[in-house]
């Protein structure tokens, strides 16, 4: 039974430790990345001596991990090593703001394939369980076809995930109810268990917003951020050291339902004056006139239409945004003290607006060491690109995998 107050279950022990696996994890990662090579190009490539080539590699060898390619040289000096689960795949869905996708890449993070339902907006948790599921079989099925295992599986959701068996709570477009979606998925695709039987590792529940700070991490070269996004959800991540803050129960960075509006509304979650109630992006577009525009083309569309009114100063979607950006300043100015981020990274539509939030956020900085704190810590608009969460889902599978090389056996 699910126990929300649990913390998530420690991933298990990689089978290599110290050196040995920050070695084999180097020369794999170049594998994945680049495809068979020589012992000698490893050598260069990843900087080992040829001893520590030759140990690693007959290690793995050995484990089943790496193979020779026998037919492309008659020098066994000269013969390329490959990865013997090369021909895996990997698996991710997300839930975007008006459609559901699956994808199948390559572990080297190419895309292979893409399944995409349309959401309705306003689509109830079953209903977008059951688009989840459809996406979700059709990756499956064509993983299949190709002949190719699936080495990892991602679901990507917004809100927060916790417990026990791990289960989604805050999920802005699942209902405010905690809900086991891997259970839901289990029961609506047969063919689910086959594969999970199959996996090196179980089936990974991971927050959006995670994922695509992981993206913005390593795209600004930085261990330490704070990642926030306006759309399709508000949602947010902590990066530290290069990992991403999670909590004792999972429930690190819910900054949307960071309660900063005294006297506020009452919020979903029961809370009185959380964030998301005055910046959320249903609130944003509902007071700036576009519910039924929403209703009617989805929250794409919505988004799409706010961002060219404020654009062209229409009052009602400006000041709609600048009271949402006074807010989003004063979160900030409680949570960075707290966190003191290298760089604050703005998602979403937010991010095309980031001079407002900047200066509600600078209105009450402190002036520690002759002023130079105001300018601590940068925002910056997110860089990654739409697909940044499948993206960074995809980099940290391949990094799971490749950490604990022992379960990549083909």
């Amino acid at each position: 039974m699910t126990q929300l107050g649990d913390p998530p279950a420690p991933p298990d022990a990689p089978p290599l430790d110290g050196p040995r696996l920050a070695q084999s994890i180097r020369l794999l990662d170049h594998l994945v990345e680049h495809g068979p090579a020589t012992r000698s190009e490893l050598a260069s490539a990843t900087g080992l001596g040829r001893s520590a080539i030759a140990g690693i590699t007959a290690r793995l060898l050995d484990a089943g991990i790496l193979a020779e390619e026998t037919d492309a040289s008659p020098d066994g000096r000269a013969m390329p090593l490959a990865l013997a689960a090369g021909h895996h795949v990997l698996v991710t869905t997300e839930v975007g703001p008006d459609e559901v996708i699956a994808t199948l890449a390559a572990l080297d993070g190419t895309e292979l394939a893409r399944f995409v339902e349309p959401l309705d907006a306003g689509a109830a948790p079953a209903a977008l369980l059951d688009l989840l599921a459809a996406v979700l079989q059709r990756a499956i099925a064509a993983a299949d076809r190709r002949g190719a295992p699936v080495a990892d599986l991602t679901v990507l959701v917004d809100g927060a995930v916790a417990g026990r068996p791990a289960v989604v709570v805050e999920g802005a477009r699942l209902g405010d109810e905690p809900i086991d979606v891997l259970a839901e998925l289990r029961a609506r695709v047969s063919e689910l268990a086959e594969v999970e039987a199959a996996l090196p590792a179980p089936v990974q529940l991971l927050p959006s917003a995670i994922a695509a700070a992981s993206s913005e991490a390593e795209a600004l070269g930085v261990a330490d951020l704070l990642y926030l996004e306006g759309d399709p959800a508000l949602a947010s991540a902590i990066i530290v050291d290069g990992r991403p803050l999670r909590g004792a129960h999972g429930l690190a960075a819910s900054i949307a339902h960071l309660p900063i509006v005294p006297n506020g509304v009452r919020c979903d979650c029961g809370q009185v004056g959380c964030l998301v109630t005055v910046a959320g992006p249903a609130h944003v577009i509902e007071r700036a006139g576009l519910a039924d525009l929403e209703a009617m083309h989805g929250r794409r569309a919505a988004i799409d239409e706010l961002i060219a009114r404020i654009d062209a100063a229409d009052d009602r979607a400006r000041w709609s945004w600048l009271d949402a950006a006074l807010w989003i300043g004063r979160t900030l100015q409680v949570v960075v003290p707290a966190l003191d981020p290298t760089v604050i990274v703005i998602g979403g539509y937010w991010g095309g607006f980031i001079p407002d939030i900047d200066a509600a956020f600078r209105r009450n900085r402190p002036t520690i060491a002759g002023g130079a704190i105001g300018s601590i810590p940068r925002i910056v608009r997110a860089s990654a690109g739409p697909e940044a969460a499948l993206d960074g889902a995809r980099r940290r599978a391949r990094a799971r995998l490749v950490a604990e090389p022992l379960r990549l056996i083909g």
